[in-house]
């Protein structure tokens, strides 16, 4: 059963958010690459590609996040394994991965920061 115009072009979105090129959608999808790369001409289009490409990424760190919290369980059981050897690591581990932690922790409030100055300015200029 073929598939219609919405369909094809919300594959066709998903598609091009995970990466794939304009050709390959193109061929996948038995449509001309011309005609994906017209659809990616429309602002709407592009934004739902944007939008598709947001939740991704949000999904992919969710997935990271819970793997990171479980390798941070792990390390911190290994501080209790009898090797010193393993223990050493484990402690080196964790010293090491804190200060991109902390930047990174950091960085996202200045950016809010400076983010909540940007609408105040915004509502202070529309008043």
């Amino acid at each position: 059963m073929p598939r219609n115009d919405l369909d094809t072009r919300s594959a066709c979105v998903a598609m091009i958010a995970r990466g794939m090129s304009t050709d390959a959608v193109g061929a996948e999808l038995g449509v001309n690459g011309r005609t994906v790369r017209r659809w990616r001409e429309d602002p709407v289009f592009e934004a739902e590609i944007e939008a598709t490409r947001r939740a991704v990424l949000d999904e992919t760190v969710a997935a990271l996040t819970t793997a990171v919290r479980d390798a941070v369980a792990t390390l911190h059981e290994a501080l209790d394994d009898p090797s010193a050897v393993v223990r050493v690591r484990a402690a080196s581990e964790l010293i090491r991965a804190l200060p991109g932690l902390s930047e990174h922790v950091l960085l996202e409030a200045r950016i809010a920061a400076l983010e909540s100055r940007s609408v105040n300015v915004e509502v202070l200029r529309v008043v």
